[in-house]
C-alpha cells in the first residue's frame, strides 16, 4: 500500500472529514497526515469552516425573512411583461445609410428628409395618434397633393396610400396607418424595406420604435411587427415583393385547392 501525494489527499479530505471513505483509503490518509503538516493544516481549516460560515449568517428568523423577500421579488419580476428596448428618434440604420451614400431613389430621399425633421423634434412631447396623416410639411410639399392619393382600406381599419413609385418591384413610398395592437403575420422581404414611425409606436424584432424611429430590413430578412396600443402612422419605403410565412402562406394554396 503506497503513500498518497498531497494532491490525492486534498481531493479526498472532505470525505475523510465526513467519515465516508473506505477503510483502506482512510488508513492511507491517516498515514499521510501524520507525515504532512501542510495537509494537517488544511484539515484543520476544513473542520473550522462550518463555524466560520455560521458566524457570518444572520439569525434563522432573519435569514428566512430575507429569503422570502427575495423569492417574492423574483416572482413579481417574472410576472411583469418583458422589457422592450426603446429607440426614440433613432439614427439612420447602417444599411439604409449605405443606400443614402450612393444614389438614393426619390422614396428613400423623402424618407430621410422626414426622419431629419422628426429628429429635430426629439425633445417635443409625444402626441396622440390622430386621423390626419402627420407627414412633416417640408416633405409634404414634395409629394403629390393629398387629393391625388389613392387609399386602400382593410376591414380592421388599416389604411395605405401609395405616394411615390409605379413599378411593382421598384422603390415605392407609402403612407400606412395601422390600428391599435394590430399584428402583422410573419413574412420575408424579397427586397429591402425601411419604416419610419410618424406617430404612435410599433415593436419589431424586440425593439420598440416610437415617433422618429427608423427600422430597416435588408433583402431576405423576416419579421412580424406589432403595433402599439395607440395605433401607428408610418412612412414605408420598400422595393421588391413580400413572401408570407407560416399559416398566412397556406391560405392562397388552400383557396386554389378548393
Amino acid at each position: 500500500m503506497g503513500g498518497w501525494t498531497c494532491r490525492e489527499c486534498s481531493e479526498a479530505l472532505s470525505d475523510y472529514h465526513e467519515g465516508i471513505l473506505p477503510l483502506s483509503q482512510f488508513l492511507r490518509i491517516r498515514v499521510h497526515l501524520f507525515n504532512c503538516p501542510g495537509c494537517r493544516a488544511l484539515l484543520a481549516t476544513l473542520r473550522a469552516l462550518p463555524a466560520l460560515v455560521a458566524q457570518g449568517l444572520p439569525p434563522e428568523a432573519g435569514f428566512r425573512h430575507q429569503a422570502q423577500r427575495a423569492l417574492e421579488g423574483a416572482l413579481a419580476r417574472l410576472a411583469q411583461p418583458a422589457e422592450r428596448r426603446t429607440r426614440t428618434a433613432s439614427p439612420v440604420p447602417e444599411a439604409a445609410r449605405m443606400l443614402l451614400e450612393g444614389e438614393p431613389d426619390p422614396a428613400l430621399r423623402l424618407l430621410a428628409a422626414a426622419h431629419a425633421c422628426l429628429a429635430r423634434e426629439r425633445t417635443a412631447p409625444s402626441r396622440p395618434v390622430g386621423p390626419v396623416p402627420p407627414i412633416p410639411q417640408p416633405v409634404l410639399d414634395q409629394l403629390p397633393g393629398p387629393e391625388r392619393w389613392t387609399w386602400q382600406e382593410a376591414p380592421d381599419g388599416a389604411r395605405k396610400a401609395e405616394l411615390l413609385g409605379e413599378a411593382p418591384a421598384g422603390p415605392r413610398l407609402a403612407l400606412v396607418y395601422t390600428p391599435p395592437s394590430a399584428a402583422f403575420p410573419p413574412h420575408q422581404h424579397l427586397g429591402s424595406e425601411s419604416i419610419l414611425v410618424l406617430e404612435g409606436s410599433m415593436t419589431d424584432q424586440g425593439h420598440e420604435f416610437s415617433r422618429g424611429g427608423w427600422v430597416h430590413h435588408a433583402n431576405g430578412s423576416c419579421h412580424a411587427p406589432r403595433v402599439g396600443p395607440a395605433g401607428c402612422w408610418c412612412l414605408v419605403r420598400e422595393e421588391g415583393t413580400v413572401r408570407m410565412l407560416g399559416p398566412a402562406a397556406w391560405l392562397p394554396c388552400l383557396g386554389n385547392a378548393s
